[in-house]
């Protein structure tokens, strides 16, 4: 007969959390959730800073003002009293736990060194313009939202009709 494993309760397994801080303070909340005994992420890339009398090139956050901390459940209060942290992101009061692939791809982007340039979060169902090309200044609805191609509504109320249009997300801006 074959012997089942113990199951890991809820409260011990660890998962990934965005820490919100306030501006600037990314670096120490990471200091400071290694000396918890924590494992966090704060991702940066190398970036051209551009001032009136030079050029340099710094580190600046991806993500600003977010970390990410590896966490069980009934570790949350102790990021919270850290100086600088402002709130865990959740809903309801409740911290939503981030799926390790989500961490585990920006870590591989972080690595690579490539460009990496910030882009509006779009969902289906947001309303957007596009921002450039011959349709610049159409607005929309988009229906659907695949890897490079979106599918933009415009509708006319009154006539309870809409048409349809695919554009490369790269177009496209929420409104």
């Amino acid at each position: 007969m074959k012997k089942l494993e113990p199951v890991a309760s809820a409260e011990s397994v660890t998962n990934w959390f965005a820490v919100y801080t306030h501006a600037r303070h990314e670096a120490k909340v990471t200091s400071q959730i290694v000396k918890l005994g924590f494992e966090p992420f704060f991702p940066k890339q190398r970036t051209l800073s551009k001032r009136k009398d030079r050029k340099k090139f710094i580190e600046a956050p991806i993500f600003p003002g977010y970390v990410f901390a590896k966490v069980t459940p009934t570790e949350f209060n102790k990021l919270l009293n850290l100086p600088g942290v402002v709130k865990i992101l959740g809903e309801k009061g409740k911290p939503i736990p981030i799926p390790e692939e989500e961490i585990e791809s920006v870590r591989i982007l972080v690595k690579s060194e490539v460009n990496i340039e910030p882009h509006p979060y779009l969902r289906e169902g947001d309303k957007v313009r596009i921002v450039s090309g011959p349709l610049k200044g159409v607005t929309g609805w988009l229906l659907r939202v695949e890897p490079r191609l979106s599918l933009l509504v415009i509708s006319i109320s009154i006539l309870n009709r809409s048409i349809a249009i695919e554009l490369s997300d790269e177009v496209v801006e929420k409104y």
